[in-house]
């Protein structure tokens, strides 16, 4: 019988794809064998020209559900003859060519051996199988094997070794595999670093008890640790608050399960799907009116109208949540803007000032990842990713490039909401959330990551892309690899980038039409030298040309403008002239002489859309100085959608003036809102009218284009009110692209830039065509 092998590429490594064919090679009674290697799974096969088709039909209807084919294919090999079908060892020959495993949520069948007192895995807190668990958190090296990954240190029992090589297992070639005899040991320190003397099966109702009387535990979890203590004890809550500096930026809570989320929250299908997913993002929900969690609304996320709210992912929360029967309090083990602490002793070390108990394992994280964090809109259920990490980092499918497209790049990405990009033999790898590279701790976490990437993937970049702004770290970081390397180094402004980013999602670079870019977000330095945040542009024949912006005013004080909203209000009124009468309560009269005199000197101007929300939230009174990034601008939304709610999207907005140079004059916009403001008009109405304005302020850039398909990006876009709003008003008239599975913030800056290089490199390629085919003609 003839021999083919099949070559199948993806995600097809920790998501059980070896069981899988081994099962469906067996139940098809073929002979052959199957390997991971550094480009995907190799089958070779005997088998006959007319079913080879057949069964390549059957591996894609059949496949495992976390997998994700890209490629497969066949060609006939010289003769070889099998007598059985086999799972062979992996091949480690060649350079990685795959697309990463992320991690996953407890699968139900893992959930129902953990509740299963006749199993021998019943209440291990560690359990998986080849559906779940860890996978990118604990990799070392590739292909994926447990020899490489933090699971190679633990020794299998003569059970689970059984499971191991049987087919009919769920944990047939099961590289996490498990139980009590080959555990994953726990224990339990506390704050002073006394560990506490208890059997491991005592454990779980040790930190229940300490939850319930009011403590505050550390948890190592998949990709770092948890602080969680009781959601409905407020004295717990604002203790946390207290000693996280953390006054009104919301916390998320995890429920115990799916009926406790129905019961209590308002969730349409596509959020239920997706909160019930491998994933098991955070997801930001509205309440059910008059139900007992709106206690919880103002304690949890103060002044907002949503709670982000998790299921419990791996066995160990689920075994505490079933335990408690209640929401708990779950959040980050880091400090301000640095990333999440995922190391036993720095946690201990460092968290110790917030935390009572720790409840620690040894199982290693190599690569640690903040809960992913999605919300969709009220009324058109727009998915907006708000930070993309545990669970859809780092693989990212796209289309938008060329796979043959050689060259091996990195992109550094923006300073805040931090990712990188990596390319390499037709994938793309987009890192997980990195944090505030301000930050020291960050900056750690994100030069760790870059090297653990290129040392997972066996990548040498050939070329480095950077922010156009000289001091990011990123930059900083980009051209110090650059010059390590010996590399080229290209720059890429950041709103262009933005505009990249949405247009690569969608596989737009090849599209006919021109496309407006609609990039709305707080700071980015632009091309003139001025801080950029309004922009418009236009994509036409593979290049991005700026065509509009918002009217530039005064940026002052760097970063404190960002921090304080009564300044961008100040400095916004003064550049039209206006009377500071609104808020000059929030400042004393030396500050309002001083930063008067800063406004007069300033050279340095803006158009940011970020900042004109906060501005229009400290006119309203809503919020002069954030305590977290964003906070003026998400109390102005929940204003906005509560009238909404009441009254409709249809409102019209304010006025506003297009120059002649395709400015946008939006003095006509402040000066009706301060009108209204002093007429005693309902703030919700106000502040719906102002979104309502941005909306009609696309509409007419567009129009003015003659543009009829609208991408947009940009840290605002993650304004579900708004985004809602330009469906409504836009949608049918236009075709509207928002991005789906990257964040409309700074994370998606990355992937922009590479998307950027690659349209540059083929608009080089094009031109070189055209005036050698000139040359021939002339």
């Amino acid at each position: 019988m003839k021999c083919y092998h099949i070559h199948i590429e993806g995600r097809v490594q920790g998501v059980g794809f070896r069981p899988f064919i081994y099962n469906l090679a067996k139940n098809q009674n073929l002979r052959g064998t199957v390997s991971n290697t550094m480009d995907g799974v190799h089958i070779f096969l005997n088998i006959g020209d007319e079913k080879i088709v057949q069964f390549e039909e059957l591996i894609r209807r059949e496949a495992p559900p976390q997998s994700i084919i890209t490629s497969i294919r066949h060609i006939e090999i010289p003769n070889r003859t099998f007598n059985d079908f086999t799972i062979i060892e992996s091949h480690l020959q060649g350079t990685p060519d795959l697309l990463i495993t992320p991690d996953f949520a407890i699968c139900d069948q893992c959930s129902e051996e953990l509740n299963d007192p006749d199993n021998r895995r019943y209440q291990y807190p560690y359990l998986t199988c080849t559906k779940c668990g860890p996978r990118f958190s604990i990799e070392e090296e590739l292909p994926y094997d447990r020899s490489r990954t933090s699971m190679k240190s633990f020794q299998v029992c003569d059970d689970c070794e059984t499971e191991y090589h049987n087919p009919m297992d769920i944990r047939f070639y099961s590289q996490t595999n498990s139980c009590p005899d080959c555990k994953i040991s726990q224990w339990i320190v506390d704050k002073n670093r006394k560990q506490i003397n208890l059997k491991e099966e005592e454990m779980v109702n040790f930190i229940c008890d300490k939850i319930l009387s009011g403590k505050i535990v550390a948890i190592k979890g998949i990709g770092g640790f948890l602080l969680m203590c009781d959601a409905q004890n407020s004295e717990n809550v604002k203790e946390l608050r207290k000693k996280k500096h953390r006054p009104t930026k919301p916390f998320a809570l995890m429920y115990p399960n799916e009926a406790f989320v129905l019961k209590n929250l308002k969730i349409s299908r596509d959020e239920l799907s997706e909160l019930k997913s491998a994933q098991s993002p955070i997801l930001l929900l509205k309440n059910i009116d008059g139900k007992k969690i709106d206690s919880m609304q103002q304690l949890i996320a103060p002044k907002l109208n949503r709670l982000g709210v998790m299921l419990p992912y791996a066995p160990l929360l689920v075994l505490i949540l079933q335990k408690l029967n209640r929401p708990l309090l779950a959040t980050s083990g880091n400090f301000k803007g640095s990333p999440i602490i995922f190391e036993n002793q720095k946690a201990i070390e460092s968290l110790n000032l917030f935390v009572d108990y720790f409840l620690l394992n040894n199982r290693r994280i190599q690569v640690p990842q903040d809960d992913s964090v999605v919300r969709f809109t009220d009324t058109h259920g727009q998915k907006i990713m708000i930070r993309r990490s545990r669970g859809y980092a780092p693989g990212f499918l796209q289309e938008s490039i060329d796979p043959l497209f050689d060259e091996k790049v990195l992109s550094m990405g923006a300073l805040l909401k931090s990712t990188f990009s990596i390319w390499q033999k037709g994938r793309c790898h987009i890192s997980q959330f990195l944090g505030d590279t301000t930050e020291l701790d960050a900056q750690i976490c994100y030069d760790r990551a870059v090297r653990h990437f290129m040392n997972l993937l066996q990548f040498k970049p050939e070329i480095i892309i950077v922010d156009k702004h000289p001091a990011y770290f990123t930059t900083l970081f980009g051209r110090e690899l650059a010059a390590i390397h010996d590399t080229g180094l290209f720059q890429v402004q950041h709103h262009e980038a933005h505009f990249w980013a949405v247009l690569g999602e969608h596989n737009l670079l090849t599209n006919d039409e021109k496309i407006l870019g609609v990039v709305f977000d707080g700071t980015g330095m632009g091309n003139d030298g001025a801080i950029w945040g309004g922009e418009f542009f236009s994509f036409d024949n593979g290049k991005v040309k700026r065509i509009s912006h918002l009217s530039y005013y005064p940026h002052i004080l760097g970063d404190k403008m960002s921090r304080e909203p009564r300044l961008s209000a100040m400095a916004i009124m003064n550049s039209f002239g206006l009377e500071y009468h609104l808020i000059e309560a929030q400042f004393t009269e030396q500050e309002i002489e001083l930063y008067t005199k800063v406004l007069e000197r300033s050279t340095l101007k803006t158009s940011s859309v970020g900042r004109l929300f906060d501005a229009v939230s400290s006119l309203l009174g809503l919020c002069h100085i954030n305590t977290y990034e964003g906070e003026a601008a998400m109390y102005l939304e929940c204003l906005a959608r509560k009238y909404a709610d009441q009254h409709g999207l249809n409102i019209d907005g304010y006025g506003f003036k297009i120059t002649e140079k395709g400015v946008v004059d939006f003095n006509p916009l402040l000066t009706a809102i301060i009108k209204d403001i002093n007429a005693g008009e309902n703030h919700g109405l106000i502040a719906v009218r102002f979104h309502t304005t941005l909306v009609q302020l696309i509409e007419t850039i567009a129009d003015f284009s003659k543009i009829n398909t609208i991408a947009m990006s940009g840290g605002v876009f993650q304004n579900g009110l708004l985004v809602d709003m330009v469906i409504e008003r836009l949608g049918n008239n236009y075709k509207l692209y928002f991005h789906n599975e990257l964040s409309p913030n700074d994370e998606c800056v990355s992937y922009g830039q590479l998307v950027a290089y690659y349209a540059h490199t083929e608009n080089k390629r094009t031109e070189k065509i055209i005036s050698k085919f000139n040359s021939i003609l002339e």
